[in-house]
């Protein structure tokens, strides 16, 4: 049984070798963001690594180029920590919930491996990302962010397909910026600044083709221009 459907598979994908991509594709996905830590003099900032789920647009000029419409949400918690500077060890000031939103926009080049449903592709990002502390949870803080991404979408048919990926989201700081890593019941929250977040996450997800199947990138043409030969002298009469 087991052998059947490794066949089976094996000749959708070769199937589908000279297929894949359609003008606009849906791309429903999930994945794993990595802990990040924001250092400060005596003390830190953490965020801990947590599931995300999402998805993008991906809108096709050709089969070349593209761009990423892409929004991504992590529910997880932070916490902000002093160095014990008489004791080994950390002091936990506070920590609280903490939700991830991002909004990101930009374009996706995709490259071909001739006869192979297999295309690599890379892009880069810019867009917002917003901060909610579970201790205050109409204190939104949004933030200018970048980010870039990596993977390959591999086609079964030319609409549908798995995408596999890695991507890296950044806020960037602003002065007077922040997010709060605490909670209620600790009086004052603490406000710590994400100067040097970065957001590393792995993530698989489904490529679902909306529009209509986009034709092939043919070569160029070579043309042959005529060679202009140098007339013979004229001939000299005598």
């Amino acid at each position: 049984m087991k052998k059947k459907v490794i066949v089976l598979a094996t000749l959708i994908i070769c199937s589908a070798k000279i297929f894949a991509q359609t003008y606009v594709e849906f791309v429903p996905t999930a994945g794993y963001t990595f802990n990040d830590r924001v250092g400060f003099n005596n003390s830190y900032a953490k965020i801990d690594g947590s599931t995300n789920f999402g998805g993008s647009f991906l809108f096709n000029i050709n089969r070349r180029i593209g761009f990423d419409l892409l929004y991504s949400h992590m529910s997880t918690t932070s916490g902000f920590y002093d160095f014990n500077n008489n004791a080994p060890g950390v002091t936990k000031i506070s920590s609280g919930n903490l939700n991830l939103d991002y909004i990101m926009l930009g374009p996706v080049q995709t490259f071909d491996i001739p006869n192979s449903p297999v295309r690599p592709f890379i892009g880069a990002m810019l867009g917002a990302s917003i901060f909610t502390p579970g201790i205050l949870e109409n204190a939104n803080d949004v933030k200018f962010t970048w980010g870039v991404q990596a993977g390959t979408n591999i086609y079964f048919t030319p609409w549908f397909g798995l995408r596999l990926k890695a991507q890296l989201l950044a806020p960037v700081d602003g002065s007077n910026g922040g997010f709060y890593a605490g909670n209620s019941s600790s009086g004052q929250p603490v406000e710590t600044y994400p100067a040097d977040v970065l957001q590393f996450s792995l993530n698989a997800g489904l490529v679902i083709g909306l529009g209509k199947e986009m034709p092939l990138l043919r070569p160029r043409a070579h043309v042959r221009r005529p060679r202009y030969r140098p007339y013979p002298p004229p001939y000299r009469y005598y």
